[in-house]
Parts: C-alpha cells; sequence; structure tokens
C-alpha cells in the first residue's frame, strides 16, 4: 500500500505527466515515464518527485532552439506506480480530496497559466484532450469554480475569468503565497478602477452642467437684446439674475442659494429657453 503522502506526490506527478502529453517508453528495466516541458521549474518539480516519490534519480537534458528551450525528462517507473501512467481520463482523478488538490496543482503546472491581475482576470489550462478537460471542468465545479472551456487551434482551453474563482484555484492548489500577491494587485487594481469611475461620473455630471448652464445664460442674453426680460413675469425676472450671476451652480446649489425647489428652478430655466427660442421663430418668421 502506498502511503499517504506518497500518494499525494504521485497524484502530482502523474498529472504532470498527462498534462504534457507524456508517454511511456520502454527502457532496458523496465518502462519510464518520458516528460517534454517548456519550463525549468516544472523539470526541476518532475526531478524532485521522482527522487522521492520512485527513489529513482531522472534522466534530465534540455535542447535550446531559437525562441525557448525544451527540457526532456525520462521516469524510470517501479511496477507498481506505473498503473498510474496508463489510465484513461475518467479513471486517473484520486479519490481522496488531498490527493484531487495535488492532482490539480500537478496539471496546472503542466498546462497552466495565469495572467497577472494588474491586466485581466484570466487563469487557464490547455488539456490535452476533450476527455481530460472534462475532467477538468468536474474538479473545478466540485471546488465551487466557475469555468467553462473553449476550442482554440484545435485544442480544448479550460478558462476562468473571475477574480474569485482564480483565488479559489490558487487556494486549491496550495499557493498561499500566490493568493497574498493576486490579492494585494487585486486591491489596487480594484480601488483605482473605483476612483476612475468616481473621476468619470463626476467629469460628466460637471460636463453636462456646463452644457446646461451656458444654454440658459445664451438665452437670457438672447432675451436682454431683444428687449424681452422687462415683459417677463418678477419670477422669471429674477431667476434670470441668479442664472446669469452664478453659471457655474447646478440646480441644486441654485436652488439652495434662491431658497426654491429644485424642479421650480428647472421649470423656470426652461420656461427661459422656451421663451427665447419662440422669439428667434417669430424673428425667422418675419425675416
Amino acid at each position: 500500500m502506498i502511503p499517504a503522502r506518497s500518494c499525494c506526490q504521485l497524484a502530482e506527478l502523474s498529472a504532470i505527466f498527462y498534462a504534457t502529453r507524456g508517454r511511456l517508453i520502454r527502457t532496458g528495466n523496465g518502462n519510464a515515464a518520458y516528460f517534454s516541458l517548456l519550463r525549468n521549474s516544472v523539470a526541476r518539480k518532475v526531478v524532485r518527485l521522482s527522487r522521492t516519490l520512485a527513489q529513482v534519480e531522472a534522466k534530465y537534458h534540455a535542447e535550446r532552439h531559437a525562441k525557448r528551450t525544451a527540457f526532456f525528462i525520462e521516469v524510470p517507473l517501479p511496477v507498481a506506480l506505473e498503473p498510474a501512467f496508463t489510465m484513461p481520463a475518467a479513471r486517473a482523478v484520486p479519490s481522496r480530496p488531498c490527493d484531487r488538490k495535488n492532482f490539480f496543482r500537478g496539471f496546472f503546472l503542466g498546462c497552466g497559466s495565469v495572467n497577472a491581475p494588474s491586466t485581466r482576470y484570466h487563469l487557464e489550462l490547455v488539456a490535452p484532450t476533450l476527455g481530460w478537460a472534462t475532467v477538468l471542468i468536474y474538479l473545478l465545479h466540485e471546488a465551487e469554480i466557475r469555468a467553462g472551456v473553449v476550442e482554440r487551434a484545435g485544442q480544448h482551453v479550460v478558462y476562468v475569468k473571475d477574480a474569485e474563482g482564480i483565488v479559489r484555484c490558487l487556494q486549491l492548489m496550495g499557493g498561499n503565497r500566490a493568493v497574498m500577491e493576486f490579492e494585494n494587485v487585486r486591491v489596487v487594481r480594484d480601488v483605482r478602477a473605483q476612483v476612475n469611475r468616481r473621476i468619470n461620473f463626476e467629469t460628466a455630471n460637471i460636463d453636462k452642467t456646463i452644457g446646461s448652464a451656458m444654454r440658459q445664460v445664451d438665452a437670457i442674453n438672447k432675451l436682454e437684446q431683444d428687449h424681452g426680460l422687462e415683459t417677463l413675469p418678477p419670477s422669471l425676472r429674477e431667476m434670470a439674475r441668479w442664472r446669469k450671476e452664478n453659471p457655474e451652480l447646478n440646480l441644486a446649489e441654485l436652488a439652495g442659494q434662491m431658497n426654491l425647489s429644485k424642479s421650480a428652478v428647472n421649470h423656470r430655466l426652461r420656461r427661459l429657453i422656451e421663451i427665447a427660442e419662440a422669439g428667434n421663430e417669430v424673428s425667422r418668421t418675419a425675416s
């Protein structure tokens, strides 16, 4: 029987194997798991796992190409461990919750990535097959993480796009330090977004207030030029004087200064504009 700690390590190692499309090869002493990896940190992880789990020394070499370096690892497998590297996707997932966490972490190490939260929230795993994509979706939904799958360039990509879901994924993998770093950047980003929204909202209100005030002042100036203010009721003449002297005030502030309701101020200003526009229409008709 494999000890509990070894089961966790086996789950992680086999997940990296499946996620990277690893294969079994024949060697002089039996079978070996053959990995092709693109990240040196994951390659070193495979070597450490094989050393502690199977107590064997993995063969490790790197090949440098024009744009990237590939790492190739060959891990001799004891006969007792071979079944963990030959199971179909539906049966390869461990039954114990702790082993499942290690299995998901291994899969992420093998084919996953997450964006820096300062850009956009996005975590994805490029599954080797549709069957594995289905397994990953099941594991994520089991952990109450909203996830989807999309086909991209012939590959099935499982993705998580909300911040809470990404944090839960990192917690599921045991990445406590990554969670703290993610949350720190996320808080700064959210605060910045709130400030920007508030500034945009206030700027839009200011632009709207200034635009309305300018139209009202223009109407009042037109009435003055046409000597139309003298014929208006006292309430409208008072309104015209207040608006012309205080073009920077919004309706609420103007109403407070005049001890009137906001609706009363709005109604009087609207009447001034209507009277000025009616005068313009009369002038155009007469000409």
